[in-house]
């Protein structure tokens, strides 16, 4: 018998095992003509091709065939009885590439002859001689801001001739013909360092940044920065597990301190001097490479003032540096972020194929809008009116846009895919039926896979044509494993916030066996930082299997996402400028007040439990301090506490010297003598951002004389390895069960 531990690991660690085809991952002929997947349980895979054109969906290979070839190939009899293989890509008109455990195989389609990727050159693959180890990007450490440096992959030129890399300070150059590697730069110190770009990698392999190209298009110039730490702040990060303590000093500006300053320049791979970008005088600022024109003449710069406010689009010459102003996006309030500066690369900004336009996001008239502008600079005209806020767009194919936008105003959250021409005319909605729509365009985009989903509803992936109609159905998710353990759909609700008025939405989810007839615990899984949208508004999702599993404990877990935070209106994000927790308590706990008062299953009598990371560790806290009416324990890990401690803050608050009022008013150290709840802390000892919150709050609550629990988890940064969250969530679980 499951028991709701057991239940919890498996819907944290192993909820994806439950759903059968949940991730659709096409491999897109050479041809154009087909696209082709795998599907079915991991022991019963079938492998399908689909015709572009008429959406006639045929087997791929013969499976027993291609199994009995692989048992040849490898000497290994494959496991189970479908494809050992879960996805693949085409390396020929007729021939695709896989991995089956530790081998390479290539299949003849025609043939199905299964060859095996032995390593012809063993001494050249172990010293980086042969050909594959030339030209196969390797792994380095790339420094980021604020951050921990983290693992990236080299970056390959267009011709694929030469990979980039950064080294103690100088970015280096890898050639793929010879192997060997020399600096491209060598004046980089740790304090002024060489970055050729600043988007974070972990965040775009889950699509939430955006990479972009750094080299120019022949593949002869790199777009770089020179990054001049000097006077910014120090943070230590202690290593206490090694036979000698260690300390490392990382950057970390904090709010109304020294900003790091970013210079950019063109580097010239043959030896020509490099090009200093002729940006002024750039303190104060984040100036950002948005993209090379086509014929490589010069490159856009978005440059945002440090409070946010302000926004220039500018273009420079890539031969002489001198740089000419485009247009200006001042706000009243912060027009960009720093969270898609720093980590995402999510500027607003899309360059047209032909490089004469750029189209620019923008919530001037209170939405977000698509605008198009000249490389003059001049305003084209507005290409987007919707009630609901344009999002990204994902293509522009000869006259029109193809973007995403949250375009149902009865359903705020739902994604759908929009076309409409550069002349503002032609729009429409492309994609149906309520839910998130993910879009994957086809190489020719003549076809795009649109997976739509619901918290409640798995995947379903259909085929369509440019214009939206229907090609043909691909796959949808089996969730009969999920329902075979008794698992209860979420439930997606609608309630009214503190100010009696606004809509908020968010989602419930349910123990396994929930009976409504029945009471259980309330527990919100928060995160109500500025920076994003967290309610699990589509199928599954990090946010969405972390509320499942901790539901199986036995509680309702609630996520919400209230007022203060991005995809509605302007209005709506704005509530938190310069005072970004007066209405975050009142809202979530207003938000559990009317769901108990519909549903007699949720108990708050005893209050409601939360639990947030990051800046939810800070919210979690907020509404334990705020509101103990409502909630009586708090779990609050990796915590953001001090605002005064990040440049992060200064979107929202301003400079702490032109509006102290707001820090001492958003300070949450001040507020543990208001703690009268269970309260447990959890950090890493490596996590410099957020450790010395951590510590600062538990010596406010002793001196408060507040009882609290702490948990160290040595050795880890932001987030945990496997070892410690599972012991984190350990102590989650026992919080919980003694204090709810």
């Amino acid at each position: 018998m499951n028991t709701g531990s057991d239940l919890f690991d498996t819907f944290l660690g192993r909820f994806d095992e439950l759903v059968v085809d949940a991730q659709f991952l096409p491999a897109w002929s050479p041809d154009g003509k087909s696209l082709a997947f795998v599907a079915g349980p991991a022991d019963d895979r079938e492998a399908w091709s689909v015709d572009l054109t008429t959406g006639e969906r045929t087997p791929l290979v013969d499976v027993a065939a291609v199994r009995q070839q692989i048992r040849e190939a490898t000497g290994q009899t494959p496991p189970g009885r479908g494809l050992p293989f879960a996805h693949f890509a085409f390396v020929g008109p007729r021939a695709i590439m896989t991995q089956v455990g530790a081998d390479t195989l290539t299949i003849d389609l025609d043939s199905l002859r299964v060859t095996k990727d032995s390593v012809a050159d063993p001494i050249g693959e172990i010293f980086g001689l042969s050909a594959r180890a030339r030209s196969t990007p390797r792994e380095y450490l790339r420094t980021q801001p604020l951050i921990d440096p983290l693992p990236a992959y080299e970056t390959v030129s267009p011709d694929g001739r030469f990979l980039l890399s950064t080294r103690d300070g100088n970015i280096w150059l890898r050639s793929s013909y010879g192997g060997r590697s020399r600096h491209l730069t060598h004046d980089g110190t740790p304090e002024h360092e060489w970055r050729f770009d600043m988007f974070n990698p972990m965040l775009a392999a889950i699509g939430l940044a955006v990479p972009v190209t750094n080299f120019a298009p022949d593949g002869a110039r790199v777009a770089a920065y020179k990054v001049d730490n000097e006077g910014v702040a120090l943070l230590p990060q202690v290593h206490y597990l090694e036979r000698y303590d260690e300390v490392v000093l990382r950057y970390h500006a904090k709010a109304g301190g020294i900003l790091e300053r970013y210079t950019l320049h063109i580097l010239d791979l043959y030896d020509r001097p490099p090009v200093t970008l002729q940006l002024g005088d750039t303190t104060d600022t984040y100036p950002v490479f948005a993209g090379w024109l086509p014929d490589g003449s010069e490159v856009l710069v978005v440059r945002m003032n440090r409070d946010c406010r302000r926004v220039d689009v500018l273009a420079a010459d890539t031969r002489t540096g001198a740089v000419r102003e485009l247009f200006t996006e001042q706000g009243d309030t912060f027009v960009r972020i720093h969270h898609d500066v720093y980590f995402g690369r999510k500027l607003g900004l899309w360059l047209t194929p032909d490089g004469q336009r750029i189209i620019w996001a923008s919530s001037r008239s209170g939405v977000n809008q698509l605008y198009l502008y000249d490389l003059t600079g001049a305003l084209v005209g507005q290409l987007t009116d919707g009630e609901g806020p344009a999002i990204e767009v994902k293509l522009v194919r000869g006259d029109t846009v193809y973007y995403t936008a949250h375009s149902d105003v009865d359903r705020p959250y739902d994604v759908h895919l929009h076309q409409v021409s550069l002349d503002g005319a032609g729009a429409a909605r492309l994609t149906e039926g309520a839910g998130i729509h993910a879009v994957n365009f086809g190489p020719g985009a003549d076809v795009f896979i649109d997976t739509v989903s619901t918290p409640d509803q798995p995947p379903v992936s259909v085929l369509r044509d440019i214009a939206g109609h229907l090609v043909g159905p691909l796959l949808t998710a089996d969730v009969t494993r999920l329902e075979a353990l008794g698992a209860v759909p979420p439930q997606q609700f609608t309630v009214t916030a503190a100010d009696g008025q606004t809509p908020l939405w968010g989602v419930m989810f349910f123990p396994v066996g929930f009976d409504p007839s029945l009471r259980y615990p309330v527990v919100e899984y928060v995160y109500g930082g500025p920076q994003v949208a967290i309610g699990p508004h589509a199928w599954g999702g990090a946010f969405g299997r972390a509320a499942h599993a901790i539901a199986q404990l036995g509680y309702v877990t609630v996520v919400l996402d209230a007022r203060g935070t991005p995809e509605r209106s302007k209005a709506f994000h704005d509530v938190v400028y310069r005072n970004f927790a007066t209405v975050l308590a009142d809202d979530h706990a207003e938000a559990l007040r009317q769901l108990a008062s519909r549903h007699p299953f949720l108990g708050l009598d005893g209050g409601a439990g939360v639990i947030g990371g990051s800046w939810g560790g800070y919210t979690a806290f907020r509404l334990l301090a705020d509101r103990p009416d409502v909630y009586s324990a708090a779990v609050s890990y990796s915590p953001g506490f001090d605002p005064y401690s990040s440049v992060l803050y200064e979107c929202y608050l301003g400079l702490p010297q032109d509006n102290p009022a707001a820090y001492e008013a958003a300070q949450p150290l001040n507020l543990a003598g208001a703690i009268n709840g269970a309260l447990l802390l959890a950090c890493g000892t490596t996590d410099h951002a957020t450790w010395t919150d951590a510590i600062k709050m538990t010596e406010a609550l002793i001196r408060a004389g507040k009882d609290h629990e702490f948990v160290v988890l040595p050795a880890q940064p932001h987030g945990y390895d496997a070892t410690h969250d599972d012991y984190f969530w350990r102590k989650v679980q026992g919080f919980f069960a003694t204090h709810l």
